[in-house]
């Protein structure tokens, strides 16, 4: 079982690949605890959070790089504790990176252009609202509320998460001019 377990992540991610997007993940939760501002707008850390997510994912093209990110940076932010979610923290990365990781299988090239990244940020982003409205649930709030703070959540996390996308495709055009990463 164990070398089963061995030859499948040996052909599909490399060592050099697997540090990436686990720097990747790590700056994103990293970023999040120095600039934890308190600028009082909601989803003003979608910005670093979308920018490493798709950064990650745009060097490393790997079927569930993104995902792996989400996974690493929702166990990173359990750890520290960030959030009010308990549990459902890891949730919120992973689904934002199925998202981008979904986009990816269909449109392969999607990460190369403006309009394509904050189409994914977009969606990756608001996505995050999921699990907001399974903890206001939970904890018995009005549904009328839920879906107005919802709304809003979902508005504001988009406007960051495009703003923070907006960055990647000259850098992954930029990395590839300069032979860092393979075309």
């Amino acid at each position: 079982m164990r070398r089963k377990i061995n030859r499948i992540i040996k052909k599909n991610l490399t060592l050099s690949e697997g540090l990436w997007l686990g720097f990747c993940a790590t700056f994103m939760i990293v970023t999040k605890a120095i600039f934890r501002l308190h600028l009082h707008l909601t989803g003003h850390a979608m910005f670093f959070t979308i920018f490493f997510f798709l950064l990650g994912k745009g060097t490393v093209k790997k079927k569930w790089g993104a995902t792996f990110i989400g996974l690493i940076a929702g166990i990173l932010a359990l750890l520290l504790g960030m959030g009010k979610d308990g549990p459902l923290v890891i949730v919120k990365y992973v689904v934002s990176g199925l998202v981008i990781d979904a986009a990816c299988i269909l449109y392969p090239r999607v990460l190369e252009s403006y309009v394509g990244c904050a189409l994914v940020a977009a969606v990756a982003s608001t996505s995050k609202v999921l699990t907001l409205v399974i903890v206001e649930m939970l904890a018995g709030m009005d549904g009328a509320l839920i879906m107005q703070h919802a709304a809003i959540a979902s508005v504001m996390n988009m406007i960051f998460g495009i703003l923070g996308s907006l960055a990647v495709p000259s850098i992954i055009r930029r990395l590839k001019a300069n032979g860092l990463i393979s075309q």
